[in-house]
């Protein structure tokens, strides 16, 4: 076979194994809300039936928090007395998680990956804030609302290993208040193109919709809920019926299903770096354009490259309107990245509670070439940075 033949198969399989061209979901987000005990993720995956690919990009930091407690012998049971020691590490130990899932959510956002953000989601203001970035950067967001009694999420919550405890309680009151009552999520989508909530009315996780019995994985023996009634380990009051949530659920389905329509870019921003990032992978034979800043290597690297394609110069455009900072030199295009660079990073971090910046800046330096992509490899080189800085919080703190 000819060189040049064997050189052509390669490209094409290049372009066809890392092409943005095969994200079926690039610039949608799913924010899953809803207090401890909701069940937001069997509701994602068992009810809603949405892709397995799109709930691989959770931001979720419980992620890291499960992975990284038990490998130092911490609880996963949170201690809340301020001259606890036990607390005071595990404080530490959620900041990490939290900077390592918004190093992930930066990864995720500068390849146009599709975010599922599973969060409480009681303060409305807060990760609203954070949903405008996304938007600014080309994303659609879809909101889904998930809600259970009371005494249903902390009797959850006490259940399984990870617990949060007496806050539970306070975060189900802030949420009711918040979402359910003031419907926040509603009002803060109405001013907002390319917001969507995508069930106006909550979804009332108390109910077996199916129509066979269900028992628990882990023992088959146990039983969840017969066919068409109450989960049995609901209590406390709830105003709906199975019909309404049958319902509600046949809708979201829908919406959620509508919302997800494979390779459509609705956000015109998201649009215009979408045709710019595949045209890069054309252009350069499958080297560049999977990430967003691509467009700025491409510009530094071969600027006659931008003014013949015509979809990259728009992409690079848009970029300029997003950061403000008119593209005219090398200097101003250094300082147009710069300023994406952090746009990013705010998106990233939007939903996340305020970390101390002595600590924050320590983490980031020490997680510098590790920010995690999708690949395992990244994954793992971020959790040994993660663990070990740690351990020596664990040390010092001496918590056996």
């Amino acid at each position: 076979m000819k060189k040049s033949m064997i050189r052509e198969l390669v490209e094409q399989h290049l372009i066809q194994e890392v092409s943005i061209a095969k994200q079926r979901h690039p610039f949608k987000a799913i924010l899953m809300t809803g207090p401890a005990g909701a069940g937001k993720t069997h509701t994602a995956k068992n009810l809603l039936e949405i892709p397995a690919y799109v709930r691989k990009f959770n931001l979720n930091p419980d992620d890291i928090i499960e992975y990284l407690f038990p490998k130092f012998d911490v609880s996963l049971t949170f201690a809340h007395g301020k001259a606890d020691p036990l607390a005071a590490a595990q404080t530490q130990l959620r900041k990490i998680a939290k900077v390592g899932t918004m190093s992930k959510a930066a990864g995720y956002i500068n390849r146009a990956k599709p975010l599922f953000i599973d969060t409480t989601g009681e303060d409305v203001t807060r990760i609203g804030a954070a949903l405008d970035k996304l938007v600014e950067l080309g994303y659609d967001v879809g909101i889904i609302k998930v809600f259970v009694p009371k005494e249903t999420s902390a009797k959850r919550d006490i259940e399984r290993e990870r617990t949060v405890g007496e806050p539970v309680k306070e975060i189900w009151n802030d949420y009711k208040k918040n979402v359910i009552e003031f419907k926040g999520y509603d009002k803060y989508a109405q001013s907002r193109e390319h917001v969507q909530v995508l069930n106006p009315e909550p979804f009332w996780n108390v109910f077996n919709l199916s129509d066979k019995d269900v028992y628990d994985k882990k023992d088959p023996e146990k039983l969840i809920a017969r066919a068409r009634s109450k989960v049995e380990d609901v209590v406390g009051d709830f105003p709906v019926s199975i019909e309404q949530m049958d319902r509600v659920i046949a809708d979201l389905k829908k919406t959620t299903k509508d919302f997800l329509e494979p390779y459509t870019v609705p956000n015109p921003i998201g649009e215009k770096l979408y045709a710019g990032m595949r045209a890069l992978m054309q252009h350069t034979d499958g080297q560049l354009g999977q990430e967003m800043t691509d467009y700025y290597k491409v510009a530094f690297l071969n600027p006659k490259m931008v003014e013949r394609a015509p979809e990259v110069l728009a992409g690079l455009q848009t970029l300029q309107d997003i950061t403000g900072q008119e593209i005219t030199d090398e200097d101003s295009l250094v300082k147009s990245f710069d300023v994406f660079e952090k746009f990013i990073r705010h998106a990233a971090r939007g939903k996340e509670d305020k970390i101390s910046v002595p600590l924050a800046s320590r983490i980031k330096d020490q997680m510098k070439g590790f920010y995690p992509t999708d690949d395992v490899s990244d994954e793992e080189r971020i959790g040994m940075v993660a663990e070990n800085i740690a351990k020596r919080l664990v040390e010092k703190l001496k918590i056996r």
